[in-house]
């Protein structure tokens, strides 16, 4: 049967586009429609290949024996609510009370069990006590601690519980204070401390044995071994490791079980790299024979004790030992390799022993940092080396600079050079004086020369460094001539207070290093050529600190020699002429000590002194004494003859010694200002009023160039009685 097509059938009995027909019209065709629907339906039954009636009869069949089925079902859900649900509801009360009474008995039972479990364990840790079997004991005594820290549900409601905790505890702390009696009889450290001299002893009792490896299982199991090789680590490190790094040492390996150490005290001692590599390579050969062993699961006591200590032992050896091998010079950093080798030896050493992990730790990673720890070193050496020379006695001395400093022809240069470049030369000849390039003959301490010797040995090492140690020493340097100033003065300060010719020699030496600090930098610059700097390099900063460091201590001493001379002076009768009629011994003993000390300081400057610097200070002196000399008197109101007769006995000696003083007697009229008016001064005290009269010449003589008219007027008044002839004299003299 074709399939049947409802929209076409009705399409054609309807039409669509007509708008004048009825449902009337259409019902006819619609019924002959079914019809023929009927009779295709009829056609197609019989010619089906199935037996619709057969199938029809099965189907009403099945339909019946359902209809029982349900009418069964029915009539058993009735039975099943009328009597099954009273029997399962007595069930179900029944098995609630049996459940009841289950989980009392399992709560019976589980405190039964644990107080039999407690029992258990104490009886066990008991009995391995007696065989002192303490591994056993300690897994007894953890399981008893655990049922006690987690009793079961009631167990903690027994009046047993609180003893049974309280002996759990008391058990435990007994099998600690065993196992670390134990321990300590085993493992110990014993320091016996002298005044000059201590002596280490270790005693290492552990081997392989069935007893040593319990202990120490059994402090592993209850995780105290780490606390007590903590203990152990820490003293052996404070006692022993550390100490063989600083003092002189011995480790003898007297037996198996026992090693002693003995350190030695000595002022001023450092052992060697060397010595220290040895006696650790000893010490650590001894400990991994006893720490060597196996306890459980194949970890050893070796690394143990290197994981608690390693890093600390390769700090502190680094810090304390290898740190000091560093070289303080280049020509040592070249042949470094050899000591790095011996050190790199130790330290496989080390991991062959265990002590060292194969990776992650080494002692040589100082040398990561060898340029900057070089530096240092360098720096630290230089500096201490000019400390040392500075705490050498200024008094050793040596000449220095030349005679005369050349006058020359102007600088002239065989360059081909443009007109602008020879004009600046030619200012540069004319503006700059000579002296500049030249140091006058003088003494110098040789210390002085010392150290500028050493700077240059700095300098030169720093030119063939990298750049880190160039700058490192370059500020090296200049903190040597800041030391200079700390150092010299304080060290050498009661000499510098009162001895002359160390005032002079340190002056000198100021002068001496402020001069070649004016070049020093140009000279560091052309070694450097060629290298790109980040910084400037410079030294004329310090020259006038230099300068000033000697003018300061030589203006000291010349206030100290003006305060003597002047005390010298105003300590006699010169200081109390107004009262006087004659001059005691005092006076002229007064002008002869200051005419000593004046001859005492050339004997020790002259020579030590450039030329031009000894005339300059003696003049200051002379100059000064002469003033005062002249001050007394014209201060003076009344001076009788006899005084003045003293005074110009007294005055001329001074004018006799004076010249003397200095290295040509011409110097005396150039340099002193008031050498004339002191032989001024004497021919007033013994002439007459017409010898001053002449003497004055109307104000142009040469009285009058070096006395003013009041001092003039007031020796006239002080020496010479009223008289019309002094009143003319004065009336003139205005």
């Amino acid at each position: 049967m074709s399939d049947y097509d409802v929209d076409s059938v009705i399409q054609n009995i309807i039409d669509c586009t007509s708008a004048t027909w009825t449902p009337l019209d259409k019902i006819p065709l619609v019924e002959k429609e079914i019809d023929k629907i009927k009779e295709d339906i009829t056609k197609y039954v019989e010619n089906s290949e199935f037996d619709i009636k057969s199938i029809l009869q099965e189907s009403g069949q099945l339909a019946a024996e359902s209809k029982s089925l349900v009418n069964e079902l029915n009539a058993c859900k009735e039975e099943i609510e009328e009597k099954t649900i009273t029997e399962i509801l007595k069930s179900i009360e029944n098995h609630d009370r049996i459940a009841k009474e289950l989980d009392g008995v399992n709560f019976a039972i589980n405190i039964v069990y644990d107080v039999l479990q407690c029992g258990k364990f104490v009886k066990d840790f008991t009995s391995e006590s007696v065989t002192h079997t303490y591994t056993a004991a300690v897994d007894a005594v953890f399981d008893l601690l655990q049922y006690v820290e987690t009793p079961a549900e009631g167990f903690d409601q027994l009046d047993l519980f609180p003893n049974t905790k309280k002996t759990a505890q008391l058990i435990y702390e007994s099998l600690l204070h065993d196992l670390y009696r134990e321990w300590h009889e085993r493992v110990s450290i014993t320091v016996a401390p002298e005044p000059a001299q201590s002596i280490i002893t270790i005693k290492l009792n552990l081997d392989e044995s069935t007893i040593s490896t319990d202990i120490v299982n059994a402090l592993d199991n209850i995780h105290k071994l780490e606390e007590k090789f903590s203990e152990f680590t820490k003293t052996l490190m404070q006692e022993v490791l550390i100490p063989i790094m600083e003092y002189e040492c011995l480790v003898y390996a007297e037996t198996d079980e026992l090693a002693t150490i003995t350190f030695t005290y000595k002022e001023n001692y450092r052992p060697s790299y060397h010595d220290v590599i040895s006696n650790m390579r000893l010490l650590f050969h001894y400990l991994s024979n006893k720490f060597n062993i196996e306890y459980l699961n194949g970890k050893t006591l070796m690394k143990i004790f290197g994981k608690l200590l390693n890093e600390e032992f390769c700090d502190t050896i680094i810090e304390k030992c290898f740190i000091d091998t560093i070289p303080n010079t280049i020509n040592e950093l070249q042949t470094y390799g050899r000591i790095t080798s011996e050190i790199e030896d130790f330290q496989h050493f080390l991991k062959i022993l265990k002590f060292f992990p194969e990776e992650g730790l080494t002692i040589l990673k100082y040398l990561d940092n060898i340029d900057v720890l070089f530096a240092n070193r360098s720096s630290q050496y230089f500096l201490e080396t000019a400390r040392t020379i500075m705490l050498k006695d200024l008094s050793s001395t040596m000449s220095i600079g030349v005679e005369k400093i050349p006058e020359g022809p102007d600088l002239k240069t065989d360059l081909e050079v443009d007109k602008d470049v020879a004009e600046a030369l030619d200012v540069f000849d004319k503006t700059i004086p000579k002296s500049l390039f030249y140091f006058p003959r003088c003494m110098i301490s040789k210390t002085a020369q010392e150290l500028l010797d050493l700077v240059y040995v700095v300098m030169e090492q720093a030119v063939q460094c990298s750049d880190i140690v160039c700058k490192k020493l370059y500020v090296t340097t200049r903190l040597i001539f800041e030391l200079y100033d700390a150092v010299v003065p304080y060290h050498h300060e009661n000499y510098l207070q009162t001895i002359p010719q160390y005032v002079a020699l340190f002056h000198n030496n100021c002068m001496y290093l402020a001069h070649n600090l004016l070049t020093l930098g140009d000279k560091w610059l052309s070694l450097m050529e060629g290298r790109d700097l980040d910084y400037a390099i410079g030294f004329v900063d310090l020259v006038q600190k230099m300068r000033e460091l000697g003018y300061k201590h030589l203006t000291m001493h010349m206030q100290q020699q003006r305060k003597q001379i002047l005390d010298n002076i105003r300590s006699s009768d010169l200081n109390c002429i107004v009262v006087k009629d004659l001059l005691g011994d005092n006076a002229e003993a007064a002008v002869r000590q200051c005419l000593r000390q004046l001859q005492l300081l050339k004997n020790v400057w002259i020579g030590v002194f450039p030329n031009n610097v000894f005339t300059r200070l003696m003049a200051t002196l002379t100059n000064m004494f002469i003033d005062e000399l002249i001050h007394r008197v014209c201060t003076v109101e009344d001076i009788s003859m006899e005084m003045a007769t003293q005074l110009t006995e007294m005055y001329t000696i001074v004018v006799q010694k004076t010249p003397q003083l200095f290295q040509s007697p011409d110097d005396v009229e150039e340099y002193v200002k008031s050498w004339t008016k002191l032989r001024e001064l004497i021919f007033v005290l013994g002439g007459s009023l017409k010898d001053i009269d002449n003497h004055w010449g109307d104000g142009t003589g040469p009285l009058a160039k070096h006395f003013t008219t009041e001092e003039v007027r007031s020796l006239i008044k002080a020496l010479f009685q009223n008289t019309q002839f002094r009143a003319n004299l004065l009336s003139k003299i205005k």
